[in-house]
């Protein structure tokens, strides 16, 4: 809530990009690309015509509304807050200018900053208002402070499987420290675009530790596991988007493999671990419907789930559900 102890009025009340223009500005409509919008306020005390200086509460009851439909909030379609997210805040062939500062600046204005998305493709004219403590609302949808930023909402980026890099990396193998006959190898897969970087992506599907019960670390994020002849398995794993790291893999709790992942930025990680001869705390193979949806520097998403082929030893990407007729053999 506003200050109510100490009476205040609006002098000046302006809507800004932060664009060249300072005037409009473009986004994609995907729900999750911000842009920032900045009200500059001044304010005086009325009982002695001095400068005043909001609190922060106070600077918090700004609202964006709709210029051509004052004094709608905006809402729905279009929505703003005061958190920045992870994506980029300006489209590829646009410039933004540095990010003003809000502290005060010469005459006394002050600054609020507010984060814009939308999911809508069109042009939003977007105003600010403010209720001083005498109830006046007062607006920059028309004089006397005729202010707007417009927004352009842009088409969604989609993404298709010709859309997507899947690189296979170089393969590690090693044996087990005490039992010579135990052998492994580990490749990593990246998944990248060829239109933008990937910032995040949500990984849906079982995880067999917390949803069928197995208490064994080394299979975590494990997608997985298909056995062959000889004692030999296969088990695929998915990796968070994060920095490079050490992770301990292999389901064999006394004998744990060690290997690096996420070396590749902006990627997606995969692995395929083959192992020969490991004695696991567990004896059935599993196999998790594992979709995922990607989300690019700008927050454009793409939804696709993993697949194996060539006997379940090598990792695919496909556009829809796994099934056993994907490659002609048993799931």
């Amino acid at each position: 809530m506003g200050s109510t102890s100490v009476s205040w009025e609006v002098t000046s009340l302006e809507v800004q990009t932060t664009t060249p223009s300072a005037t409009s500005d473009g986004l994609y409509a995907n729900g999750n690309m911000q842009v920032p919008v900045v009200v500059v306020i001044k304010t005086i005390d009325p009982d002695t015509n001095t400068s005043y200086q909001l609190s922060e509460s106070d600077l918090e009851t700004i609202k964006l509304i709709d210029y051509d439909d004052p004094p709608t909030e905006l809402s729905g379609s279009w929505s703003y807050s005061t958190t920045e997210n992870e994506f980029d805040h300006s489209l590829p062939s646009s410039k933004k200018a540095l990010q003003p500062d809000l502290s005060l600046t010469d005459g006394g204005s002050q600054k609020k900053r507010y984060w814009v998305t939308t999911t809508k493709v069109e042009n939003k004219r977007v105003a600010a208002s403010i209720k001083q403590p005498n109830g006046t609302v007062v607006h920059t949808a028309g004089d006397p402070y005729d202010s707007k930023a417009t927004l352009t909402g842009t088409d969604v980026v989609t993404y298709k499987l010709d859309d997507i890099n899947l690189r296979k990396g170089d393969t590690t193998s090693g044996t087990g420290e005490t039992v010579a006959s135990q052998k492994w190898s580990s490749t990593n897969y990246y998944l990248t675009t060829n239109k933008y970087p990937l910032r995040k992506a949500d990984v849906n599907g079982d995880n067999l530790r917390t949803d069928q019960g197995v208490e064994n670390s080394y299979l975590e994020n494990a997608m997985a596991c298909f056995f062959s002849a000889s004692n030999e398995f296969d088990i695929f794993y998915y990796w968070p988007m994060g920095p490079e790291e050490t992770r301990r893999v292999g389901g064999a709790s006394g004998a744990p493999i060690e290997i690096t992942v996420n070396e590749e930025s902006n990627a997606l990680c995969f692995t395929h671990m083959h192992l020969q001869n490991y004695d696991f705390d567990w004896t059935f193979g599993f196999l998790f419907y594992y979709r995922f949806i990607f989300y690019d520097q700008f927050g454009n998403p793409g939804t696709f789930w993993v697949g194996y082929n060539d006997s379940h030893t090598t990792l695919e990407i496909l556009d829809h559900k796994y099934t056993a007729d994907d490659y002609g053999h048993d799931a």
